[in-house]
């Protein structure tokens, strides 16, 4: 994120799945609207990762602390099949969901990077840079991340 960091940039979409957890049917969360995974970051600049589970109508829900502004921040979202946790520079965040999270519910839609859907329409896009993105079929060991 640029130093510095003004303007109104609350929950800015960073990746997410498109389409409505509604017409996956997950009823439990904030809203049938939002997509079924989504990484967002806050006017705080908390990272928030929101995810429906294959096996159930939940979405735990992942918060950071505030991410610094001027500098690369690397982030990783790792679902091993049981539960999803997220790392902010090779680390473990303190406030992981502690729900299960077997895979992601996807509606057989893209994904998009840089910005999330809400009622199928794209809101806040991400202001900032988004530098090496990579996308995998398996859970990743935090030795694997592309950290440098």
């Amino acid at each position: 994120m640029p130093d510095p960091f003004v303007g109104d940039h609350a929950f800015m979409g960073i990746l997410s799945w498109e389409g409505r957890s509604g017409d996956a049917g997950k009823t439990s969360g904030w809203s049938q609207d939002e997509p079924t995974c989504s990484l967002n970051l806050s006017g705080e600049r908390f990272l928030q990762f929101v995810v429906y589970p294959v096996d159930r109508d939940a979405d735990p829900t992942s918060w950071s602390h505030a991410l610094p502004v001027g500098r690369w921040t690397h982030v990783a979202v790792v679902n091993d099949g049981r539960r999803t946790v997220t790392y902010v520079d090779g680390s473990r965040i303190a406030r992981n969901a502690a729900e299960d999270s077997k895979g992601i519910t996807t509606l057989g839609k893209p994904f998009a990077i840089g910005g999330t859907q809400f009622a199928e329409k794209y809101g806040q896009g991400y202001y900032g840079w988004l530098g090496d993105t990579r996308i995998v079929s398996r859970a990743l060991r935090p030795d694997q991340f592309l950290t440098r």
